[in-house]
């Protein structure tokens, strides 16, 4: 067991209230934290080694899901050590992970839009302007360091089918909290604030201009199974009377 922890104070702030969906929150972005310090060559990630890394990954996830009153995994106190220990943990996880993220499927889609290459490739070039504008601002560097997770988190959106909308809600958010940190760095921030402003619309227009397809879809009237009639030519046997 180490002090260092797998699960920011971001992670907590940004939780879900419901257990179910607080836990598969918790559990994804600690496992992303997991395999950036399996990766890292900072002190921080070289500090212990991968198998001490992953059993703190169990502990803390157990201890939640002990909390949350999840059930399916191994209480704290008889939680895993060895390898074939872990990767059984992590099958049980993904159990739990798998089953959450079906009951959470209709809220997912409706926060969620599907984007063409076009419109997907247009948001990148804008965060990337937004990059640059948080770059030559004189923002602290902590805040400059979360802007850019909260950008990076957005982009990573775009490699999906579907596209969340919140990472997006909250890099907007994290934007205007950093405008009123202090009037010295106001006069920076506007910018960046109507660039994600527009990424914002736009997706706001294409899901709008999805869910009007969707009702549009749901309006038409249903195909069935029924046997066409056909019709015959008597133009034939009229002729032969």
């Amino acid at each position: 067991m180490i002090a260092e922890t797998l699960i920011t104070d971001d992670t907590w702030a940004e939780a879900p209230a419901e257990p179910r969906p607080a836990f598969l929150f918790i559990a994804l972005a600690a496992r992303k934290r997991l395999d950036h310090l399996l990766n890292d060559e900072t002190e921080l990630g070289q500090k212990y080694g991968s198998l001490t890394w992953r059993q703190q990954y169990t502990s803390e996830l157990s201890a939640i899901a002990d909390t949350l009153g999840i059930s399916g995994l191994p209480r704290p106190e008889n939680l895993p050590r060895s390898a074939e220990g872990l990767a059984a943990f992590d099958a049980a996880l993904a159990r739990i992970v798998t089953t959450i993220r079906a009951e959470n499927r209709l809220e997912l889609r409706q926060d969620s839009v599907q984007l063409s290459f076009t419109s997907k490739e247009d948001i990148r070039q804008r965060l990337e302007e937004l990059r640059a504008t948080v770059n030559a601002s004189n923002l602290s560097a902590s805040l400059k360091e979360k802007l850019h997770q909260r950008i990076d988190a957005a982009e990573g959106e775009l490699d999906n089918q579907r596209t969340n909308l919140r990472s997006f809600w909250r890099l907007a958010g994290s934007l205007a909290l950093a405008s009123q940190m202090s009037v010295s760095t106001a006069a920076d921030m506007p910018a960046a604030e109507k660039n994600v402003a527009s990424i914002v619309h736009a997706l706001h227009e294409h899901k709008a201009s999805e869910q009007a397809q969707q009702e549009l879809m749901a309006g038409l009237p249903r195909l069935t199974h029924q046997p066409t009639k056909q019709i015959k030519d008597m133009r034939g046997k009229a002729a032969e009377r």
